[in-house]
Order: structure tokens, then C-alpha cells, then sequence
């Protein structure tokens, strides 16, 4: 790119810079200003690689154009803002619309200049059913049987981009095919993400009049039988969504905790009475996404059927190639439910769960394993 660097061509320059990133499936552009250049990477298979370093000279240019794009305020350096990049016609050349479905900027004031992150979401047709994710057979079939209940409250956690997202709109499509599209399915995003056809989508504006905790509460008089809330964010939404739950709705939500554990804590923290949980929250599922190994270039390791990283120029001398889904599912069950009306803590909890005998993280991850899909490396890097 240096030919357009010299020349200044910061149009073409960040066109190229969003096409690459769609060609090698990255999800994520970062834009990182520093004292005197302006670093460029991708996220791809949810781990960071340089490749751009451009100099200082175009760095607020370069901001610039991507703020023209999501059609951002170019005169306000001095404040975050979110917009969305249009795949107008400039892009079109070089972006496919038909693999990439949206572009979301965002855009925050640092001490050497404005740093960007354009997030790329992807159609991708290959993880629209619940069978496609990869779950084991186990939290598949408790997965689907909760989709055939009339009431109850479904948690997924987890970090940002480990797929959650993805998992609720595969859950909305079984129940939908289920049904026979008979059932009102409404779904509160920020933002949406990915139409689903049969399912009325509200997106909730960050600065709108109309939050998460007012348009749930409006929409129980909708009468709806299916609700999908993006995310449970503070108290009052975490309290709305249980009433929900226990009151003929079949509801199910994310929520940012590392544990599914950590998770039932957290709802005790914000008020919420232990019946009141043990009576709407039917089960909690924590999920990662880990790299799959490369497989022009795995290598045997130790036992039989065990692999490591090894590195070619498919992946980029990376090994991986890829990401498969890990997950842990815990159901209210009687034993659990005494603990939760206790008010127990988070190593009470947990170790509940392993006198039953919980399925953790690692042990599914090992599960992989066994199938030569991921690393011992992988696994420990992801789940600590």
C-alpha cells in the first residue's frame, strides 16, 4: 500500500484496508493511534495480528474517512461515537454485500488522536440452525427442550465474541420452525445484528428515548410469547426479565459474567429475590470460541488422536484456521435451588455443581480434543 501512502490516497487506502479484513474473515479493524503512526490490525479467529503500520502525517485522515462512512460528526474529535458504515457503492467494489451484512464503527478520543474499531458481521450460512454450532449432544438436546417450553428465562454468558449472539438467533429459528411460525417472537437488540424473518426486531438506540428496561416492560402488553432481550444490563431490565419468565413468557437474554455460577450471583446482587430466580431461571449456558488447528499443517502430539499447532501459509503461520464452539449448561435443578435460596456464594456454588458432576469448559474443550479439532495450547490460552 505504500504507493497510495505516499500519494495520500486515504479514500482508496481505507477501502482496501476494509476489503482485506473481509477476505481473510477478520471480525474485527482496529485503528490505534501512537505518538507517531497510526497501527492497523485485524482480529481473526479472536486473536490480534498487525498488518499496517501508516505514518502520522495521514492518521486523522485516515479517522476521518472512516467517520464519513458511518457518518459520524468529522468536526468532533472530543467525544466517542458509534455509527454504522453503508456498503455504498465505493465499497461494493471491493467488499461483497452478499458475504458481509454490516459494518459497525466506533470511534474514541485518546491522547495521540481519535482510535477506531469497525466491527464486520458476516452472513453466514453455515451457523443459522442449532445443530451448526457445534454444541454437545447433551446441551443441544436440554437447548432444544427448553425452546419447547411455554415460560422460563434462558442465560447466556460469557466475553464479547464468543457467540452468543449467534446462539440466540439459532434458538429464535428452531422455535420459529418448531411452531410453524405460530408463536409472536419479539426481539430487543443493540444493535441488530442479523434479520430473522417471522421475528419482529426493535433496535434500541444507545442515546434514545426508549432504553431497555421501558421498551421490555412495554412490550409485555404486546402479548408476546417469545422474547429475546440483547443483553441483561442493569437491574431493573434483570428484574423485568424475570417477571417476564414468570408470568407465561418464554424469555431468554445475555449477560457478561465468566461462569455460570457467576452469573446467578450477579442476579442476587442486583435485588432480585432468590425465589424469584430459582422460579423464572430454567438454565444458564457460558460459551467460548476457540481456534480450530489448521489442518494442512496439524501435528501429532503424545496420545493418539492429539494435536498441536504447526504453522503454513494457509493460516498465516498461525496453526489455526477457524473457530469451534466450547460451552458449560447448568439447569435449575432441586440441589441447585437450595443454594440459590441460600444465598450462597460463588465457591458454594461451584462446588454444587461439581458434586453433581458439571460438565466444565475444559472438559468439553477436551472433548474437542479427542476429535483433533483444537490444542491443549487453545484450550488452556481461552479458558485459563
Amino acid at each position: 500500500m505504500a504507493d497510495k501512502i505516499n500519494g495520500q490516497d486515504v479514500t482508496e487506502l481505507v477501502d482496501d484496508l476494509l476489503a482485506g479484513a473481509v477476505q481473510c474473515g477478520a471480525s474485527d479493524i482496529h485503528f490505534e493511534p501512537a505518538a507517531a503512526e497510526l497501527v492497523v490490525k485485524y482480529r481473526q479467529d479472536g486473536t490480534l495480528r498487525n498488518v499496517e503500520t501508516l505514518p502520522g502525517a495521514i492518521r486523522d485522515n485516515v479517522i476521518s474517512r472512516l467517520k464519513v462512512l458511518g457518518n459520524l460528526l468529522t468536526y468532533r474529535n472530543d467525544i466517542p461515537q458509534e455509527g454504522r458504515i453503508e456498503l455504498d457503492r465505493k465499497l461494493k467494489k471491493n467488499v461483497d454485500s452478499e458475504q458481509v451484512s454490516d459494518m459497525r464503527l466506533a470511534v474514541f478520543p485518546t491522547i495521540f488522536g481519535q482510535r477506531a474499531v469497525v466491527r464486520i458481521f458476516y452472513r453466514n450460512v453455515q451457523l443459522m440452525e442449532l445443530e451448526q454450532l457445534g454444541f454437545s449432544s447433551a446441551i443441544l438436546s436440554s437447548l432444544k427442550d427448553f425452546a419447547g417450553q411455554n415460560q422460563g428465562l434462558l442465560l447466556l454468558t460469557g466475553p464479547a465474541g464468543s457467540g452468543k449472539s449467534t446462539t440466540l438467533a439459532a434458538l429464535l429459528r428452531h422455535i420459529l420452525k418448531t411452531s410453524s411460525g405460530q408463536k409472536s417472537i419479539v426481539a430487543l437488540e443493540d444493535p441488530v445484528e442479523r434479520i430473522i424473518e417471522g421475528v419482529t426486531q426493535v433496535q434500541i438506540p444507545p442515546q434514545g428515548a426508549m432504553d431497555f428496561p421501558l421498551a421490555l416492560r412495554s412490550l409485555l402488553r404486546q402479548d408476546p410469547e417469545v422474547l429475546m432481550l440483547g443483553e441483561v444490563r442493569d437491574a431493573e431490565s434483570a428484574r423485568i426479565a424475570v417477571e417476564a419468565g414468570l408470568t407465561g413468557h418464554l424469555l431468554m437474554s445475555t449477560m457478561h459474567s465468566g461462569t455460570c455460577c457467576g452469573a446467578m450471583v450477579r442476579l442476587l446482587e442486583m435485588g432480585l429475590e432468590p425465589y424469584q430466580i430459582t422460579s423464572a431461571l430454567c438454565a444458564v449456558v457460558n460459551q467460548r470460541l476457540v481456534r480450530k488447528l489448521c489442518e494442512h499443517c496439524k501435528k501429532p502430539t503424545g496420545p493418539e488422536g492429539i494435536f498441536q499447532a504447526g504453522g503454513c501459509a494457509k493460516c498465516q503461520q498461525t496453526g489455526y484456521h477457524g473457530r469451534v464452539l466450547i460451552a458449560e449448561m447448568v439447569t435449575m435443578d432441586g440441589e441447585l435451588r437450595k443454594a440459590v435460596l441460600g444465598r450462597s456464594d460463588m465457591e458454594t456454588l461451584e462446588a454444587t455443581l461439581r458434586h453433581r458432576g458439571h460438565m466444565t469448559l475444559i472438559q468439553d474443550g477436551r472433548r474437542l480434543l479427542c476429535q483433533g479439532l483444537t490444542s491443549e495450547d487453545e484450550i488452556r490460552r481461552v479458558c485459563g
